[in-house]
């Protein structure tokens, strides 16, 4: 299981193959509390952080996530 920073926007694949896409990451103060995830067919479901961690998911698009951070690190040299 590999433990993933919920991103909204992001997609990811479950166990079984199926996209699940983080929505919403909701926060009380500084701390994620509940994550929304929809599924390709538009179902949605609300997790705790605990159970968002719990999932056996993988990001889906890892070329992304190395665009975000090259994006990230030319921005700081700026």
């Amino acid at each position: 299981m590999l433990a993933h920073t919920p991103m909204p926007g992001y997609w990811y694949t479950n166990i079984v193959g199926q996209l699940q896409q983080v929505r919403v990451v909701l926060h009380a103060g500084r701390r994620a509390k509940l994550v929304v995830l929809e599924n390709i067919s538009g179902k949605r479901q609300t997790l705790d952080l605990d159970s968002w961690y719990r999932l056996d998911l993988t990001l889906h698009s890892p070329g992304m996530e190395c665009r975000r951070r090259r994006r990230d690190d030319s921005s700081r040299l700026s």
